[in-house]
């Protein structure tokens, strides 16, 4: 991996081997590049949710997706309303609302205990006025909301 200024700007250029598809295409049942492909086949399976929860790129997006929300004045209701409609384009129902509530809540708890968790989980994307703690309950919330089904599949 780069560092500095050329960390992000080089998976633009990334080669893209036709026979040799990158591990994450292969685990998200991505066609074989070498033929047309029509429809393409719905699969969910374990491995996936392993690669949305611990793919350093996706961790980089839940850093970025956290500092979003957090960088905007709001409270909870408004800012984890507004994660949803960004994730899923639609209003979640009570009972979503309540369960993000419940998982930033618990997220909250964990990480006001395990301040070094919290640390390295922010890691450069420190958000001013928004304790490590804090950043890291987001960053967890974030990461969920993208793990989620109608999130990643189109249907």
């Amino acid at each position: 991996n780069s560092t500095g200024e050329d960390r992000n700007r080089r998976g633009m250029y990334t080669f893209f081997k036709r026979t040799a598809p990158h591990p994450n295409l292969t685990t998200f049942d991505c066609p074989d590049a070498n033929l047309t492909c029509v429809e393409r086949r719905a699969s969910n399976t374990p491995l996936q949710a392993l690669i949305t929860l611990n793919n350093e790129s996706f961790l980089e997006a839940s850093q970025a997706f956290a500092k979003r929300l957090l960088s905007k004045p709001a409270d909870d209701a408004a800012r984890l309303a507004q994660a949803f409609r960004l994730c899923v384009a639609r209003v979640p129902s009570d009972r979503e609302r309540q369960q993000l509530t419940d998982l930033l809540a618990v997220n909250r708890e964990f990480y006001r205990v395990h301040q070094d968790d919290a640390k390295k989980l922010v890691g450069n994307t420190a958000v001013s006025g928004a304790s490590p703690d804090e950043t890291a309950a987001w960053i967890a919330t974030a990461r969920i909301l993208l793990n989620l089904d109608e999130f990643i599949t189109r249907e």
